[in-house]
């Protein structure tokens, strides 16, 4: 038996490799630069809007979504986004600062750690 036909023959074509719409935040760090407490940040301050750059998955995740990502890179700044930035007056404070902000509370304490 040779072992010629269990591997691939040489080519010369071109591998794609295609990424999902949606995506969890530590690919999404892969494929923007973003850090996720960057992300996270920009989700808490309203610049990236749920159901244009983000979503919740039904299991509660926030997943990026790849086109809206693009889309918010290469578009100008909403009113939302103006206003979030402290541009047009007072922050908007989001249902999603309270979720995040619960989250680290909890990751905090099970770690073993206190706040001072």
């Amino acid at each position: 038996m040779s072992l010629g036909i269990a591997q691939p023959l040489p080519t010369d074509a071109r591998i794609v490799v295609g990424t999902a719409q949606y995506v969890l935040l530590p690919l999404a760090n892969l494929l923007t630069g973003y850090s996720v407490k960057a992300m996270e940040r920009k989700i808490e301050r309203g610049d990236w809007l749920e159901g244009k750059v983000w979503r919740r998955a039904p299991d509660g995740r926030i997943l990026i979504d790849v086109l809206g990502y693009q889309r918010w890179v290469e578009g100008s700044k909403t009113p939302a986004a103006l206003h979030s930035r402290g541009l047009e007056g007072k922050k908007t404070s989001l249902p999603v600062q309270m979720d995040l902000a619960l989250k680290r509370e909890k990751e905090i304490k099970s770690n073993g750690k206190t706040k001072s």
